[in-house]
């Protein structure tokens, strides 16, 4: 199973939009890297994990072909991570789609389902038949889905948004846990994956937003909570010797450039991701 990181920054990119701090000027000036686009990743170059907004962007830098792409799962509804209004451009109007009837598949939360609907009666007089082009597939916390020969299950993930998710991905031999925008989990999460972990996970990409701060705030997690959640994962035996970690979802705020951040985590066992990184999970 193949995922590319189409971008590894929170709401704000990095360098964010309207700063200045020291951060965002070392960013800009190293460029690379360190430069990061809103949270966004695709696997087999077909199922899009998150609709950021730097989705075009990210098309033009690491040469996507989207045309194919018919499904996406979103982990909640805040726009950095569900850019509704990317969806007019697939409609006939900005896309010359090949079958008549095609769809494209959005899967999320109730919640989620909520902010689409809404978005939807709002650009009626914009898009009047976006709903013909487009579905909403509300997905349940721990009931996994197929979709495009992987099979997905949602988990709760805890975060400010409601009904956030957190996925489980497995295809073949490969078991990904995708868990940006979520806090340290819940025990109901760690009952879950310890009942569930008939063998480890190959991939864990954790969200890192706070950085090398202290973590004040429940719905993200800090460089510090990921080495403790690591630690916990081996333990248990969700994940093993052989299991990957990276950090993922990156403020501004949290002053994490790349080098450091890569020697500060190396010894720790995570590699950093970054925009454009490519693994087979």
């Amino acid at each position: 199973m193949k995922l590319q990181y189409i971008g590894t920054a929170a709401a704000e990119g990095i360098p964010a939009l309207f700063c200045n701090c020291d951060t965002c000027r070392e960013a800009m000036r190293r460029g690379g890297r360190d430069l990061r686009m809103r949270s966004g990743a695709i696997v087999n170059d077909n199922l899009i994990i998150d609709l950021n907004p730097d989705l075009y962007a990210a098309k033009l830098r690491f040469g996507l072909d989207l045309s194919g792409v018919r499904n996406a799962i979103i982990t909640h509804a805040h726009s950095d991570h569900f850019d509704r209004e990317l969806m007019g451009c697939f409609t006939p109007v900005c896309a010359h789609i090949a079958k008549t009837g095609d769809q494209f598949h959005l899967w999320g939360s109730a919640y989620t389902a909520s902010a689409w609907k809404e978005y939807t009666t709002t650009m009626q007089m914009k898009e009047p038949r976006l709903e013909e082009y487009v579905v909403f597939h509300v997905l349940k916390p721990y009931e996994p889905v197929e979709i495009e020969g992987v099979r997905i299950t949602p988990i709760k993930g805890r975060h400010s948004c409601p009904e956030s998710l957190i996925y489980i991905l497995e295809q073949g031999d490969a078991r990904l846990f995708y868990a940006n925008d979520t806090g340290p989990m819940e025990e109901e999460t760690w009952a879950y994956l310890s009942a569930h972990s008939e063998r480890p996970f190959t991939t864990i990409s954790l969200d890192s937003t706070m950085g090398y701060q202290q973590n004040t705030y429940y719905g993200h997690m800090s460089l510090e909570e990921n080495i403790a959640t690591r630690k916990r994962l081996l333990e248990e035996g969700i994940a093993d010797e052989n299991t990957r970690f990276l950090c993922h979802h990156f403020s501004h705020n949290a002053r994490v450039l790349q080098n450091e951040t890569e020697e500060y985590m190396k010894p720790y066992g995570f590699m950093v991701a970054y925009d454009g990184l490519t693994l087979d999970v």
